[in-house]
């Protein structure tokens, strides 16, 4: 089979290599514009860009230090709930079982637990993530199962092409081409042209009547004289007036952004902020524009679209790179090893992603949602928008009316979610609950016994990275 891959960056060497590997006899050729340089913020990954690096064959030592790459254990929010809230996590990995959900929320509405215990009494990830710690060799965090990344895209980009893609046989094109290379004798087409969507003119499904965020102001920073400290295994997100701040640390420098809604500020008024919120002043900034939604049809005829060309959400949550890699293992598990392309299988295929990307979309928003802030006229209308009834929004709705059976149904279902809604200080004990377990005589354990993760003699990230993947 011909394939063509239009645009390079992370998107479309991550194409080629996925593609390469699942199909080695394929006739590869990558287009890349020397005059068109990629978005390159996008930097950080969740856990399920392992399973995509177990496809490649690709071990960490292999490629981490050429990119500047660091381990992401969880994800930590600030002010998103209220102004001065204590930060809560979304962490990787799986909970462990000491307790059912119930009787952790019967005991943190007796007990006044602060909302961001749920994820450290659960998740070893985020108990590292918060005294800055990396879990090596410990049972219940496999590094190599659990964690994701914080890395330098544009270099990853650049390792894939020079030391997989390239040597396995694709053809690396500098060229820039238009629409008309819809008239070579390719089979399949790639777009990963990025926003521009240079390839596939199918509909727009538009998400912004509920993520309403479609600009962002990015930089990278230096460390400081205490990068010990500040080489955290976390992505901090901190709300601002109108959007929130991503910090992600990788090995030699923080690359950071503020995503906003013009809306409610203007973008010069947002890098004022921004810069405000650094302590820097307003050189090298770097200013995106971004709409949220998708394509109705990612595979469209004889073109896929990958990465940016299918749609975006908003970053947080890490959610850019994550659709780059699934929708690539989705197109070869949907192709499998068949020579000839069916309706069925495109409908398939743009299925599974649509759905993808609908449910994750449901899973950002439910952040906002739930918010209490009211300070500023962004947090007021984020408030008071009518959420769709999708998603993680609609299984959020459901644990607000669940009974406790119901509760450790759906936490089993959705574990993740537990943390965004204890995070968020919600609890399902509210005085209806409570008697309505006086009234049916189940009462969750009084006595919840829940053991302290043991740290003390674990690394910190910079302790780790100087001894293993950046010790020469």
């Amino acid at each position: 089979m011909r394939i063509c891959i239009v645009g390079g960056g992370s998107a479309g060497w991550m194409t080629a290599s996925t593609l390469i590997k699942a199909y080695p006899n394929w006739d590869i050729s990558l287009y890349e514009s020397p005059n068109i340089s990629t978005v390159g913020v996008g930097e950080a990954t969740t856990q399920f860009f392992r399973q995509w690096l177990h496809f490649l064959e690709l071990k960490d030592e292999q490629w981490m230090a050429a990119c500047d790459a660091t381990y992401k254990l969880s994800i930590r929010f600030h002010n998103f709930h209220k102004q001065g809230d204590t930060p809560w996590q979304y962490p990787f990995g799986l909970p462990r079982g000491f307790a059912p959900a119930d009787a952790w929320f019967f005991n943190a509405k007796k007990n006044n637990w602060n909302n961001d215990k749920f994820a450290k009494d659960y998740y070893l990830g985020a108990a590292c993530a918060d005294a800055n710690k990396i879990p090596e060799n410990c049972i219940d965090f496999p590094l190599d199962k659990f964690t994701g990344f914080h890395l330098d895209a544009v270099k990853f980009a650049n390792w894939l092409r020079d030391n997989y893609a390239v040597p396995r046989g694709v053809k690396h094109i500098q060229a820039t081409v238009d629409k008309n290379i819809l008239n070579e004798e390719y089979d399949l087409y790639f777009d990963c042209t990025g926003f521009k969507s240079l390839l596939n003119d199918s509909e727009w499904i538009d998400y912004s009547d509920y993520l309403p965020n479609n600009k962002a102001w990015a930089t990278r920073k230096e460390y400081t004289v205490h990068k010990e400290n500040e080489l955290v295994p976390v992505v901090d997100c901190t709300a601002l007036s109108s959007g929130w701040v991503w910090r992600i640390p990788t090995w030699s420098r923080v690359g950071t952004g503020y995503t906003f809604c013009d809306k409610f500020i203007t973008p010069e008024a947002a890098l004022h902020e921004f810069a405000t919120h650094l302590k820097t002043d307003l050189e090298g900034f770097k200013l995106i524009d971004y709409k949220a939604g998708r394509k109705k049809q990612i595979w469209n005829g004889n073109v896929v679209s990958i990465g940016l060309s299918s749609g975006f959400i908003e970053p947080l949550e890490s959610n850019g790179l994550l659709s780059v890699h699934s929708f690539l293992l989705y197109f070869v598990k949907t192709l499998g090893n068949r020579e000839n392309v069916t309706q069925y299988m495109r409908d398939t295929f743009n299925n599974k992603c649509g759905n993808s990307f609908d449910t994750f979309a449901s899973f950002v928003a439910l952040h906002y949602a739930l918010t209490q802030r009211d300070d500023s006229e962004y947090w007021r209308h984020v408030s008071n928008i009518n959420y769709p009834k999708i998603g993680l929004l609609d299984k959020c709705q459901q644990l607000y009316m669940a009974s406790t059976r119901e509760l450790s149904e759906l936490a089993n279902e959705e574990p993740g979610l537990l943390s965004v809604i204890s995070g968020h200080g919600w609890n399902p004990f509210d005085t209806v609950s409570m008697d309505d377990i006086e009234f049916h005589g189940g009462v969750p354990s009084h006595n919840l016994n829940i053991p302290d993760w043991d740290l003390d003699k674990l690394p910190s990230p910079y302790e780790y990275y100087k001894r293993t993947i950046y010790g020469t």
